[in-house]
């Protein structure tokens, strides 16, 4: 048995200039980290005993003699690209939803891959699972989206990446001092709004107006570098906060359903009980509103928002791992 656990991220800065459509032309940059939250996905060797050849448990419950035939796209696809013929059986938990905004697709398929090579015994490294991971995802599975979230799943900690022209890919553990880890967690509030959907058709719809958005993606790319040193600095973090309301009110503007009245009303009632800025997390329209708050305003905002359950969350430097597994 191979158990891996892979963290969930926010994304703080440049969310938008990971998809290939704008960096293959512009380059891009991300600014983002992982959190204390997991997916962890378990793979055990099924026996020749059962009439099925593989089992995978998740939402719900399937069971087949051949991975092409799994009607999840994920682990069918992670199963054909590696060629896993041994039967399996797999199962997924994870702390928080899905289709949330914290890149959970990308932490499950990048956790499938590390606990199915380790059945392998491959030597892979994290930027391998990233590269396998966009394969599966936007390739084979043909999801929208960035590139960001197989980085953040693969690697993990705070890190800037750069997306270039060339479709090369730089990752940077962004270096912070100890004490401004610290009170970055301590200003960082999280609140789930309840609202869990595939955010595919507004990935789609940004893709669609990427040559319209050029100049306001070309800002929130650039805010990558100012953020980078408002932390490196680390003396004026409340900056760091109001850096995320102007990146938040560019964001809104590259597709449609990015925002819409309930996220508008929870950003509002948070800004003005105190939050410096904020942003609803992922691809947008739903899950996770991330907000900056100093912490003599934090209870203010807590009581604007009390009707949303919060998240405690802290910052880890792990990326996807496997933390069990038994000998043969």
């Amino acid at each position: 048995m191979i158990i891996s656990r892979t963290p969930f991220r926010i994304s703080f800065f440049g969310g938008g200039t990971d998809y290939p459509q704008y960096y293959h032309k512009h380059g891009g940059s991300v600014l983002l980290t992982t959190i204390n939250h997991y997916c962890y996905i378990t793979v055990h060797k099924l026996q020749p005993f059962f009439a099925h050849r593989f089992k995978a448990s998740y939402a719900q419950t399937e069971t087949v003699l051949h991975p092409r035939q799994f009607q999840h796209p994920l682990i069918r696809e992670c199963l054909l690209l590696l060629n896993i013929k041994q039967g399996l059986e797999i199962s997924h938990v994870a702390d928080l939803p899905g289709r949330t905004g914290l890149g959970s697709s990308s932490s499950f398929t990048v956790g499938l891959l590390r606990a199915l090579h380790a059945l392998r015994e491959d030597r892979v490294t994290a930027e391998d699972l990233a590269r396998e991971a966009i394969e599966i995802e936007r390739q084979r599975v043909g999801d929208a989206g960035g590139h960001q979230d197989q980085y953040a799943a693969a690697y993990g900690g705070f890190l800037k990446v750069d997306f270039l022209k060339d479709g090369g890919v730089t990752v940077h553990k962004v270096a912070l001092a100890a004490n401004c880890i610290r009170q970055l967690e301590a200003n960082l509030l999280l609140f789930y709004t309840g609202v869990e959907q595939t955010s595919s058709e507004i990935a789609a719809e940004q893709i669609q107006k990427t040559s319209k958005n050029i100049y306001t993606l070309q800002a929130m790319r650039e805010m990558v570098e100012e953020a980078e040193g408002l932390l490196k600095n680390g003396n004026d973090l409340d900056s760091f906060g109001r850096l995320l309301h102007r990146s938040w009110m560019l964001k809104k503007r590259l597709a449609t359903r990015i925002s819409n009245s309930m996220i508008d009303e929870v950003y509002t009632l948070g800004m003005r009980a105190g939050a410096l800025g904020g942003k609803i997390l992922g691809a947008g329209g739903r899950g996770f509103m991330l907000l900056y708050v100093p912490g003599k305003r934090q209870q203010a905002v807590r009581s604007a928002l009390r009707s949303l359950r919060e998240v405690p969350l802290s910052l880890t430097d792990d990326g996807s791992s496997v933390i069990f597994q038994t000998k043969e």
